[in-house]
């Protein structure tokens, strides 16, 4: 049985997804809609024919990979390669593409890849070509069925959500750039446009993005979304950041609480985030006092281009 491999079209959104699926069945992570992968696909920095490939046997499409250079200077590459488990061919193919665009792409960097605990057979061929384990991302959630407590805002800090006004699109992203810029060299700045791309992809809704000001200035956000991969009783925190000169005094869980009121307040019953499980800030205890806790882990395989 022969793999082919083909850059996708929009048009393979369904298909992709179904495979994703697949995987992600197995290896006890979200399931992907059609309307997100259409997403991915339209993302403003990515050409499909250098960056993307999806899988087919006898003309399925069985699994899809992307190797993308985000900061553009050959650092690294990051991998997504998923196929379901009964095509271990179509891995181990898709894997291959995305080390020969490694080659292209970053001939002295790494490429980084990420995969879930219970893919076991999938990390198996991972190690076995020399990726090596790098870190973990943690997914964190709570119930919503109590009210979350009363947010303390530090002195002289009010909130509101965004107006949709351009300029406020361009401050969030770069409040969010420079508070995630101290995560390690995995950290990678993100052009405004790819940015704007995804977070505002629908459904979007404006009055879930809860901007802190201290005066004029922007101190501290709290970008939410209503659902979670087509699950619209699970409400989720896409973007928690707070800017140096307001950290330590409580702003990060005010923004917290106050997201976690206000979208069970639209009848959502649990609320999740994602977060570096080594991150440099201690927003892991930080979640933990506002009642988050570990649901799943994601492994970080990394490994020298050759």
């Amino acid at each position: 049985m022969s793999v082919e491999l083909r850059a996708p079209v929009p048009e393979d959104a369904a298909a992709i997804a179904a495979a994703l699926n697949e995987f992600n069945r197995t290896a006890g992570f979200d399931l992907d809609s059609p309307e997100e992968v259409g997403v991915w696909l339209e993302f403003p920095s990515f050409d499909l024919e250098r960056d993307t490939r999806v899988a087919l046997v006898d003309g399925q499409i069985v699994g899809y990979s992307e190797a993308y250079d985000p900061s553009g200077d050959g650092s690294f590459l990051f991998a997504d390669v998923r196929a379901g488990p009964s095509h271990p061919d179509a891995s181990a193919a898709l894997l291959d593409f995305v080390e020969e665009r490694a080659r292209e792409a970053a001939p002295n960097g790494k490429v980084r890849l990420w995969t879930t605990g219970k893919a076991i057979d999938w990390r198996s061929l991972v190690e076995a070509r020399g990726y090596e384990f790098h870190r973990y991302s943690l997914r964190m959630a709570r119930a919503l069925e109590a009210e979350p407590g009363e947010p303390e805002w530090p002195e002289g800090i009010s909130v509101r959500t965004f107006g949709g006004e351009a300029d406020e699109e361009r401050a969030a992203y770069e409040l969010e750039q420079e508070t995630f810029a101290d995560q390690g060299d995995d950290n990678v700045p993100e052009a405004f446009e790819d940015w704007r791309h995804w977070m505002l992809r629908e459904p979007f809704d404006p009055r879930l993005w809860f901007f802190a000001m201290d005066g004029a200035q922007l101190a501290g956000i709290s970008l939410c979304r209503g659902e979670h991969p087509g699950d619209e009783s699970f409400g989720w925190v896409s973007v928690l950041g707070v800017r140096k000169p307001w950290r330590r005094r409580g702003l990060g869980s005010a923004l917290l609480l106050h997201s976690f009121r206000e979208l069970r307040a639209r009848g959502k019953g649990r609320v999740g985030l994602g977060v570096r499980a080594d991150n440099a800030t201690g927003a892991v205890r930080l979640y933990e006092r506002v009642g988050l806790s570990v649901e799943r882990r994601i492994v970080w395989y990394s490994r020298e281009t050759v």
